[in-house]
């Protein structure tokens, strides 16, 4: 089964840009793996860094403040005891350590935590001591530490010698916390996140923009095949028109002379010849009026009059009912609005149905309605409808399912139509029948 131009575009779409989408999201991926590699590398660099320093500095404070890098990357650190109060700090620090929210970490069994806080653009490092296995010492509980008898000052106390600080911290302390400054992962992050949806909305803008673009080139294509067609067309037409001409006229000599020999005889032969003879001629006409220049010199018309004109001449009477527009007013040649007309009325007078069945009606749609304003010319029938098979091939030229049709009636009347930004819809009706809505600019 072929499946349509929509259809198979739409999904190459769809699937183009769910490529595109999933190529985006692993380089993102892939970017923000980066990132978390190059903060984790950062941290382990500034913490040895920090306690390599600890061998010649008193504390952390002193440490950091000798170091440039330092002090540009870590905002605080403390130290806090089982009460989890401070017992040591430098920089902005929380006052009560939460370890509640250790309870949301992943399990770490070498009591070590890295914490994303992306509200502060920085990278928590917690050490627990108890989970490193270091033994609380016994003198914890009199309330007596190296750093002095007053929790949370700054600097520890000359008791503690330099060297053994870090250490001291481990048994003294129930966690020791760094906070280190990641600027540029937090960017990433930040810039990672909008760039997925963004690139998402790109790319489909971009899918959509290139499908529109087949799509039209497609129908540039058709239309070049169609013209080609059409100067083939033109060529056979003009060629059969004059090959055919003098034959007819030879034959129509030809029935004239034997209407006048044999009054009385082949009354029935002569006028099948006859018949056939108008039907050629009457084909060989509306070839050509395919061909000609579908626009022609377009004029202000009223359709209700030219519509009255038409049905008057074919029906017999005024098709048009009471509530038709009477003033829709468009910009057309009148000579192909009158072929339109004419083509959709024999159409309906040899639909099968009773010709007082046939009726018509024209409308204005709003502007805001679907398709944007226009005239809407109806035209209604009880005839036999039509097949379901044939509802794509309506428009074919030459393509007919009655015996005596030429089968290009429905084409011209679609091309000037066309030629004038309208469209044509065929539609069977509830009960049986037809309906042919013509639509036009309005002037």
């Amino acid at each position: 089964m072929k499946i349509p131009v929509q259809t198979s575009s739409c999904i190459a779409a769809a699937l183009c840009w769910a490529l595109l989408s999933a190529l985006t999201g692993f380089i993102i991926w892939g970017m923000r793996d980066r990132a978390r590699l190059i903060r984790d590398n950062d941290n382990e660099r500034i913490l040895n860094m920090l306690f390599t320093s600890l061998r010649e500095y008193d504390d952390f404070g002193s440490a950091i403040e000798s170091n440039p890098v330092l002090t540009e990357r870590i905002a605080g650190s403390a130290v806090y005891g089982t009460d989890l109060t401070l017992l040591y700090y430098w920089g902005k620090v929380p006052p009560v350590f939460d370890e509640g929210f250790l309870d949301t970490m992943p399990k770490n069994r070498f009591g070590r935590y890295t914490i994303p806080d992306r509200k502060g653009h920085s990278i928590k490092f917690v050490l627990h001591t108890e989970r490193m296995g270091i033994p609380p010492p016994a003198s914890r509980q009199d309330g007596e530490y190296p750093w002095g008898a007053e929790s949370g000052t700054r600097r520890h106390t000359p008791m503690m010698r330099r060297q053994d600080f870090f250490f001291n911290a481990l048994v003294w302390g129930k966690y020791i916390y760094i906070d280190i400054s990641h600027p540029a992962y937090w960017r990433t992050q930040t810039f990672t996140a909008l760039l997925f949806p963004l690139s998402c909305l790109a790319f489909l803008a971009l899918v959509v923009y290139i499908r529109g673009l087949y799509i039209r080139n497609g129908e540039y294509r058709d239309r070049i095949e169609a013209q080609k067609n059409l100067v083939v067309l033109g060529t056979a037409a003009s060629t059969l028109a004059h090959e055919i001409k003098n034959p007819l006229l030879s034959i129509r000599l030809q029935t004239g002379i034997l209407r006048k020999l044999f009054p009385d005889n082949g009354k029935e032969e002569v006028a099948i010849i006859d018949e056939e003879v108008e039907r050629l001629s009457a084909l060989t006409y509306r070839v050509n009026d395919y061909l000609r220049d579908a626009e022609g010199n377009r004029v202000p018309l009223n359709t209700y009059n030219i519509l009255a004109e038409t049905s008057r001449r074919l029906c017999g009477r005024n098709i048009l009912r009471d509530d038709a527009l009477g003033d829709g007013m468009i910009f057309m040649d009148p000579d192909r609005l009158r072929s339109v007309l004419e083509n959709i009325l024999r159409n309906a007078l040899e639909s099968g149905g009773p010709e007082e069945a046939i009726s018509a009606t024209i409308t204005r749609t709003g502007a805001g309605s679907r398709g944007g304003s226009g005239i809407v010319i109806s035209i209604f029938d009880r005839g036999t409808g039509i097949a379901e098979a044939d509802m794509k091939r309506i428009f074919d030229p030459f393509f007919t399912s009655k015996s005596t049709g030429t089968g290009i009636g429905l084409s011209i009347s679609k091309r000037f139509v066309e030629a004038v930004k309208g469209s044509v819809i065929l539609e069977n009706r509830e009960g049986g029948g037809t309906v042919v809505r013509i639509t036009l600019v309005p002037l």
